[in-house]
């Protein structure tokens, strides 16, 4: 999804939209990436991945 549509994602801080940091979620709402895009570089750096497991067989 980053290296297809990285606009996709929602950008971190709302009152500056174009700041270059988002967020998009993955695996049912269950995991957050947060990235930098560079689009006149063509790059998406990814800063954080959280994954949060709900199981509560443990």
């Amino acid at each position: 999804m980053l290296s297809l549509v990285p606009e996709r994602g929602r950008p971190l801080n709302a009152e500056n939209p174009t700041g270059g940091i988002y967020q998009a979620t993955f695996g049912n709402g269950r995991g957050l990436i947060t990235y930098l895009l560079l689009a006149d570089q063509d790059r998406v750096d990814v800063l954080q991945v959280t994954w949060i497991d709900l199981d509560d067989s443990r």
